[in-house]
């Protein structure tokens, strides 16, 4: 009767190992476009990059969570006329962010060895902003970006900080893994960009600009460290 039961106790133990994504830290890189949602900064988003380091932990076989940390960039290009006002033109300013997510796994595909797993996630996450800046080798002289002719030192009054949701697939074989995840913002990252509107006594008359990031992203982990019960 020991016998038997020690058998059975090793049989699900060994299956309880192998039903299980790898859990453990993992570097990931991959690709990123973050979109600019706004009628008061007229722009077009290119694709970017992401990289940064992940975290997987939980014992049971169809649900795990994830930690993360993650370096995003990628360019907009806004939309600006110069002093002749003749011609609309675009200028390449860099919107890069430091990401913190947490994510909630569930496996439609169970992980088992040698199997591939699958399933959404759905999580949160905030953000560090860095300020609007030009390109590398973009001159942004005597540029006025429209719709309101903002300059570029007041760019640099955008947003600090985002926050939001994210939903998507997340799946894998053994000790690689990937994440499909569209992700919206709900913070106002022009809020702090004012135009050149105030009154006698210098007080700001508005408006307030509106704008709100949504994005697409693509990234392969690999696991570096196993988690140990």
């Amino acid at each position: 009767m020991k016998q038997t039961l020690l058998f059975i106790t090793a049989l699900f133990f060994n299956l309880s190992i192998y039903s299980q994504a790898p859990r453990g830290f993992y570097v990931a890189a991959g690709l990123s476009q973050t979109n600019l949602k706004s009628s008061d900064l007229l722009n077009e988003s290119k694709p970017g990059f992401y990289a940064g380091i992940n975290a997987l932990m939980g014992y049971h076989e169809t649900y795990n969570f994830q930690l993360e940390a993650t370096y995003k960039q990628n360019t907009l290009d806004l939309k600006y006329v110069e002093g002749s006002f003749e011609e609309a033109k675009t200028s390449k300013y860099k919107y890069s962010e430091i990401n913190f997510g947490f994510y909630f796994n569930y496996y439609i595909l169970k992980p088992e060895e040698d199997e591939f797993f699958l399933g959404p996630q759905v999580g949160v996450f905030a953000s560090v902003v860095d300020p609007l800046t030009p390109s590398k080798g973009t001159d942004v002289t005597y540029q006025n970006y429209l719709p309101y002719l903002l300059n570029e030192s007041e760019l640099t009054n955008s947003a600090k900080y985002n926050y939001g949701v994210g939903l998507g697939f997340t799946g894998g074989y053994n000790n690689f893994r990937f994440d499909l995840r569209y992700s919206l913002g709900m913070a106002n990252v022009l809020e702090d960009i004012q135009v050149n509107s105030y009154d006698e006594s210098h007080n700001y008359t508005g408006p307030t600009l509106q704008g709100k990031t949504s994005t697409i992203s693509f990234g392969i982990s690999y696991n570096i460290f196993h988690f140990s019960k």
